[in-house]
């Protein structure tokens, strides 16, 4: 899974530059960092964590300090029915299918 994040966070047309990237892995565990720059300037932070049973994520979008957009399955939220997936928009909590990197950089590009 995490190299399929790589590879289509390297062949997107909105990501300027890959700033860092954090790997740590063994045995079926994994959590993955990026950190990259898009085309507009803004900041997005990648957050991929996998075990054998399950998957979390966060993808945060940052304009400067401010964040603009970000997607996550942290399981807090539970009045929101796509519980655990949600996203933070406008200072607002609403739902969100769960988040993969293509669809967010799609959201990200609409956004742009």
């Amino acid at each position: 899974m995490h190299q399929n994040t790589l590879k289509i966070l390297k062949q997107s047309k909105i990501v300027a530059k890959i700033i860092s990237i954090d790997f740590d892995g063994t045995a079926g565990y994994s959590t993955l960092k990026i950190r990259v720059k898009l085309i507009n300037h803004w900041h997005l932070q990648v957050w991929e964590h996998e075990t054998p049973v399950t998957r979390r994520y966060a993808y945060h979008v940052f304009n400067g300090d401010t964040m603009v957009v970000r997607w996550d399955n942290a399981p807090h939220h539970r009045d929101i029915s796509t519980f655990p997936h949600h996203k933070h928009a406008d200072g607002v909590i609403v739902e969100s299918e769960e988040m993969q990197i293509d669809g967010a950089l799609a959201e990200i590009e609409n956004m742009m």
